[in-house]
């Protein structure tokens, strides 16, 4: 965006004013996009689909016969890159995209290399930038796009880890599960606000983020996540 008083480019979706000679910044309208019935029916025959290699080869044939419509696109950035060769021994969790936010949960499992790339892939991968400019309000789907993949982590990563909330005779032990699993998301949250690597604006959107995800987790019980922290 250029500003219209001293003709400085600026960058950044939520900035209302020239950081070079404080002017109003005066932003394009935007409309709403138009919904695409045919897209959306793909979207959802997508999702009726568990397996991500499945539902990214229907997301894939949904693009091809709605090359321009945005809710596809705004799927496919759900779907992680597998890695090209996964350590020896480990399972390959990198097609989950919230996969992404283990720089948080265990930072020492991945070399400084992997964390800055896994960064990039998170807040500022040119896919995700582009699509968040078709929409009327980027910032508000940042928060979505976050979100979203914060709910995932939780579910899959945090509830689903037998460490956290322990099995006996292959059964889960659901007590305090909620308390648990608030720590370690607690945990998490620390760990985002030291992450100085990251934008101040996105280090607090994934706050949020996180913060949110676990509300809607755990039915409204974010004192179990203040307590952790």
């Amino acid at each position: 965006m250029k500003c219209t008083q001293c003709g400085r480019e600026v960058t950044g979706n939520d900035v209302s004013f020239c950081p070079y000679c404080g002017a109003r910044l005066e932003r394009p309208e935007k409309t709403e996009t138009a919904r695409d019935p045919r897209a959306e029916e793909w979207v959802r025959k997508a999702l009726a689909v568990s397996s991500l290699p499945d539902r990214k080869k229907i997301l894939e044939k949904a693009k091809a016969d709605c090359p321009n419509a945005p809710e596809i696109d705004w799927e496919m950035l759900f779907i992680g890159r597998k890695d090209p060769k996964p350590p020896r021994g480990k399972m390959d969790y990198s097609i989950i995209k919230s996969w992404l936010l283990q720089i948080y949960r265990e930072p020492g499992e991945l070399s400084a290399e992997k964390q800055e790339r896994m960064r990039t892939e998170l807040f500022e991968d040119p896919e995700l930038l582009s699509v968040l400019e078709r929409y009327p309000d980027p910032g508000e789907k940042m928060r979505e796009y976050l979100t979203r993949l914060c709910r995932e982590y939780i579910e899959i990563f945090l509830d689903g880890d037998s460490r956290l909330t322990g099995t006996i005779f292959g059964f889960r032990i659901s007590k305090n599960k909620d308390r648990i699993i608030g720590s370690a998301a607690a945990q998490m949250l620390r760990r985002i606000d030291a992450d100085n690597k990251v934008k101040p604006e996105h280090r607090m959107m994934l706050r949020q983020a996180m913060v949110q995800a676990f509300s809607d987790f755990s039915g409204g019980k974010t004192e179990y996540l203040e307590a952790g922290e």
